[in-house]
């Protein structure tokens, strides 16, 4: 698969459920991303155009790359799955070798209680959307 198809794809289906991005839009906004209209974050999980560039916080790139991680679990296909957290570190302008290096930081017992209070209130979330389909 490639990217082209991947964004084609995009445009006609949404890659993550509208349920996940609302529920994962309360706890980011304004924490991990730059404040944003819940509309431009619904876009940017799906890989779609959005009104304004969306900005990853200072000192949140961990958080967001166990987030992209996380979400990526809830996508069908597994090859697509790794397609989508590509284009998503590209939008956040995180490198790839980062992510790699950091998107289970947030999971570590030592990393203090902000990242285990975000660890919870992601896992909730997600289970509270998918309850909801």
């Amino acid at each position: 698969m490639t990217g082209l198809y991947l964004k084609e794809t995009a445009k006609l289906f949404d890659i993550v459920d509208l349920t996940i991005c609302c529920s994962l839009y309360k706890i980011c906004n304004g924490n991990q991303f730059e404040h944003m209209k819940g509309t431009d974050f619904v876009d940017f999980m799906n890989l779609k155009e959005v009104s304004r560039p969306v900005v990853v916080r200072h000192r949140e790139n961990s958080r967001v790359c166990y987030l992209l991680y996380v979400v990526s679990k809830e996508i069908m296909n597994e090859s697509l799955a790794k397609e989508w957290i590509q284009h998503m570190l590209e939008q956040c302008k995180i490198s790839p070798g980062y992510y790699k290096s950091h998107y289970r930081d947030a999971l570590n017992s030592g990393t203090g209680e902000t990242n285990a209070q975000f660890v919870k209130a992601i896992e909730k979330a997600i289970e509270k959307a998918k309850s909801v389909k």
